[in-house]
């Protein structure tokens, strides 16, 4: 589970001598095994959030808890395991370029120490659920974006992470490979085994998903969420 209970997070601008407030005051909920869109325009405050949930950031007040860690409180010793727990797929993929497809997948498992023997059954297993098993000894130059964002897919995925934060995923690709991504985002959170963030600006796509929760950001503040719909209006 993770809870947001009032928590502002405010940075230092020395450019303009002042404090900036990149979330103000926010609650939020999410269960395990949710698929939920977090909405809203450059600023608003999504990037902050990310930040926060990876621990990337300390919230300036307030508190937060994910799968029963204290984001403000966890000891550095234990972030690592922390974050062993989260997938991330980056806007950008952040493919190393000299390494295959393969290659870029099995290296998160590298990473945390896994063994020959499991970075070999594991990664061709988490290639073929993608569909992306005759590209593993590709380099991300010799594929397409669609192929690219797949990759960075199974690379947040491999360590089978808790939690699935995907940042923009639909970027850079064309509206119908946007639409295919954000199909197999939302189907591996459909099992209920898995959290999936979907981090976007793209309102239009995710009206396909009128199932599914959507959390709207404006300057730093939750204005519509529609499991409490009181919270504001339409998004």
């Amino acid at each position: 589970m993770i809870e947001f209970r009032h928590v502002t997070k405010t940075y230092r601008s020395a450019a303009r001598d002042t404090t900036v407030t990149a979330l103000n005051d926010i609650n939020l909920k999410i269960d395990d095994g949710e698929v939920v869109f977090l909405v809203g325009s450059n600023g608003a405050g999504k990037t902050t959030l990310m930040r926060l949930l990876t621990r990337m950031e300390v919230p300036t007040s307030g508190s937060l808890v994910v799968n029963g860690y204290d984001l403000r409180r966890i000891k550095k010793r234990r972030i690592p395991e922390y974050r062993s727990q989260i997938g991330m797929d980056f806007q950008d993929f952040k493919l190393f370029s000299k390494y295959t497809v393969y290659e870029n997948v099995a290296f998160a498992m590298r990473v945390l120490g896994k063994s020959s023997k499991a970075i070999k059954t594991t990664v061709p297993l988490v290639l073929s659920m993608l569909d992306i098993s005759a590209r593993a000894n590709h380099f991300p130059l010799e594929i397409s974006g669609g192929e690219q964002q797949r990759t960075a897919l199974a690379r947040a995925l491999v360590n089978n992470p808790k939690i699935l934060i995907a940042d923009e995923p639909t970027a850079n690709l064309s509206p119908s490979m946007s639409r295919e991504v954000m199909d197999l985002l939302v189907s591996l959170g459909d099992n209920g085994k898995r959290t999936v963030l979907i981090i976007t600006h793209d309102v239009k796509l995710i009206s396909n998903y009128e199932n599914k929760r959507v959390v709207k950001f404006e300057r730093g503040r939750i204005v519509y969420d529609s499991k409490h719909a009181e919270v504001g209006a339409d998004a």
